[in-house]
């Protein structure tokens, strides 16, 4: 039977009495989030298109069953982290961060203010107040944590005592949210695998608190590193205990052994529930992408006038520190490397009579983003008999 979710943690915390109340998190406790085994996944999209109960429709058609959501909102505005929403509430005096990716991408579970530590206390509460309850909304039927907003098993928010936000990246780059110092970067259980988070990255921000990237299938910094905002450190993955790819971001207390900290901060017209958010933590108030150049490579080839053997080719991207790789491409199909560690700019090729070429640049920043782009064709002449070649 197909999942109806994919791409979460699987976590285990003991599970909390139904009448126990919110008290600091016992110090013991070493890192709430590390201990793991309930399955846990995000939406997959359904076979049939959602309707809409204020959708407009053409006169004499009536509207269909109500189908749920692709992807249930786990965000007031919506259920896409585009760089665009708008959180609802201004930024904390220490606000620091930006999102871990670039480009939108759906968010599959989210921060739970009732209580993020991974018990299953059959209640889960967004930053912006919203509730949803096991007895009052229900289940869902393929993930007994994920509970509807409404009665009938409509718009699930996800999951029960989840303490950071998953992110639906398959094998993407990783953006460090903000400048600091590699806490670690390994195997979160190095003896295995197939545990936890897998392949994890810490960051310390020099703020009382660091940032965490969960499930990753690469690391590109190591410990001690300093990273710069918007840097990519890694790649998005599977491995640890998940289900499927995807990102793991979450803001912990390193003074109250790894507290979870909430960056949505709290907006609901009720108080927090969770006693040890900080605010709203993104710049500006709402979640928004680094603000750093990202590359777009431009390739041209064309045949040098004073040689019609030789192929001026030139490249060129936005961005910083560009490092660029240049590989040309006969009819064949083979792709034999050029030039590498060039700069932007342009070079001759010098090639055979009767033969077609392009070239494939790709570039990679300093900040480690990565594009590539192809040139058009070029076809030199035919040899002419007693022409030099």
């Amino acid at each position: 039977m197909l999942k109806r979710l994919v791409g979460h943690d699987l976590r285990n915390l003991t599970n909390p009495p139904p009448d126990v109340r919110l008290v600091e998190p016992p110090l013991n406790l070493m890192r709430i989030r590390h201990l793991i085994a309930i399955v846990a996944v995000a939406p997959v999209l359904l076979q049939s298109v959602p309707a809409q109960a204020a959708q407009a429709l053409p006169p004499g058609q009536k509207q269909g069953r109500y189908v749920r959501w692709f992807y249930p909102g786990q965000l007031s505005y919506g259920s896409v982290e585009t760089g665009a929403g708008e959180s609802g509430s201004g930024p904390a005096s220490t606000a620091f961060l930006t999102l871990p990716f670039m480009g939108p991408h759906i968010v599959t579970s989210l921060f739970d203010h009732c209580y993020p530590d991974y018990g299953v206390n059959g209640r889960i509460c967004r930053y912006d107040g919203q509730v949803a309850t096991q007895s009052t909304g229900g289940p869902d039927p393929g993930f007994s944590e994920g509970y509807a907003q409404t009665p009938g098993s409509h718009d699930y928010l996800y999951y029960d005592g989840h303490d950071g936000y998953d992110y639906a990246l398959t094998y993407e780059p990783v953006a460090a949210a903000a400048p600091g110092i590699v806490r670690s970067a390994d195997w979160l259980d190095p003896n295995c695998h197939t545990c936890l988070s897998g392949l994890t990255i810490e960051i310390n921000h020099g703020n009382g608190l660091e940032s965490f990237y969960g499930h990753l299938s690469r690391i590109d910094v190591v410990k001690g590193q300093h990273v710069n905002r918007g840097q990519v450190i890694g790649i998005s993955g599977m491995t640890g205990t998940a289900t499927g790819p995807h990102l793991h971001f979450g803001i912990y207390d390193l003074h109250r052994s790894q507290t979870p900290i909430d960056p949505y901060g709290w907006s609901g017209s009720y108080p927090d529930p969770y006693g040890w958010d900080r605010g709203d933590l993104w710049l500006s108030g709402s979640p928004r992408f680094a603000d750093v150049p990202l590359p777009s490579v431009s390739a041209s080839a064309t045949l040098d006038a004073k040689d019609v053997n030789s192929i001026d080719v030139a490249w060129s991207s936005p961005g910083g520190g560009n490092n660029f790789k240049v590989e040309v491409v006969t009819k064949d199909g083979q792709m034999k490397p050029w030039l590498s560690q060039v700069s932007a700019g342009s070079a001759v090729f010098h090639g055979r009579p009767n033969q077609t070429y392009w070239f494939w640049v790709s570039v990679t920043t300093d900040l480690g983003w990565t594009d590539g782009a192809g040139s058009g064709s070029v076809q030199t002449p035919t040899l002419k008999h007693g022409q030099d070649v």
